[in-house]
């Protein structure tokens, strides 16, 4: 089987599927903040009903998508603003991406395979966050990050170790050097994953995480993209370094469970 093919099939078609499904009305107007703030990246605030009084901030980053333009990450922002009082829920399209608008963020997309978590993407996406907090003055920020998105949002809390309250992490290829082991021997042996990337992987990271930040795992068994035991080796290596983790398995479930309503209980959690 393919490269392409093989990718297609285990990971990126339930994505689309759910980013057509569910994000399809997400745009601009469905925000009540106002103007968008500058930003090297593109990204969109959802905002709760309500005054904002020192609300919480909460970052979603979407996953590698190579073959899909991804939105997702709009409509589970909407979705989390929706179901919460007192937040901003900010879906961020990550550097060198573009969305299914044609909306773009700068930066360096990469091929997508692991190769873009790197200290360039992190500072871009700080950089937004810091924009925004100047905007909105929140009490805290969370991270909410699905498959990459995960990865990056778990090196953030470590590049960045007092600016991020708690996060949650998604399908997260965790054990960057481990997962693209697995992809290779999942994809035929192709090449394309022997090729030398500048990432940071999270499970090198995790000394360097504030032991105050709660960190949740959230990871389906039946995840044949990135393997239930890179998700254990991650929540060991913090369990290791006495960080708080909390590690929620989903029974059964692949690797496309960003919508999975057990994300907005974990999100729920993390933002009281």
């Amino acid at each position: 089987m393919s490269f392409k093919k093989n990718i297609v099939q285990f990971l990126f078609i339930p994505l689309v599927c759910l980013a057509c499904n569910s994000a399809r009305n997400a745009s601009q107007n469905d925000t009540k903040s106002g103007n968008l703030i500058p930003s090297e990246l593109f990204h969109i605030p959802y905002v709760s009903a309500g005054t904002l009084n020192r609300p919480t901030m909460i970052l979603v980053l979407h996953g590698d998508a190579p073959f899909n333009k991804p939105s997702y990450q709009y409509a589970i922002a909407r979705k989390i603003a929706k179901e919460n009082q007192n937040v901003v829920a900010v879906g961020v399209l990550r550097p060198g991406y573009t969305d299914s608008k044609g909306n773009r963020s700068k930066g360096e997309r990469g091929e997508a395979t692991g190769d873009n978590y790197t200290k360039e993407v992190l500072t871009s996406i700080h950089r937004l966050a810091e924009n925004l907090k100047k905007k909105y003055n929140p009490s805290k920020v969370v991270l909410v990050g699905h498959s990459g998105g995960a990865a990056i949002s778990a090196n953030l809390l470590a590049e960045y170790s007092s600016d991020y309250t708690n996060a949650l992490l998604i399908s997260c290829p965790c054990d960057l050097h481990r997962w693209r082991k697995h992809m290779k021997a999942l994809q035929d042996n192709a090449p394309i994953w022997d090729a030398k990337v500048n990432s940071l992987s999270p499970i090198e990271e995790v000394k360097r995480i504030n032991n105050a930040t709660q960190i949740t795992v959230l990871h389906g068994t039946g995840d044949k993209v990135v393997p239930l035991n890179i998700a254990n080796k991650y929540v060991k290596a913090l369990e290791t370094n006495k960080q708080k983790v909390k590690f929620v398995a989903l029974k059964g479930q692949g690797h496309a469970i960003a919508f999975n309503k057990k994300v907005f209980e974990l999100v729920k959690e993390l933002i009281q």
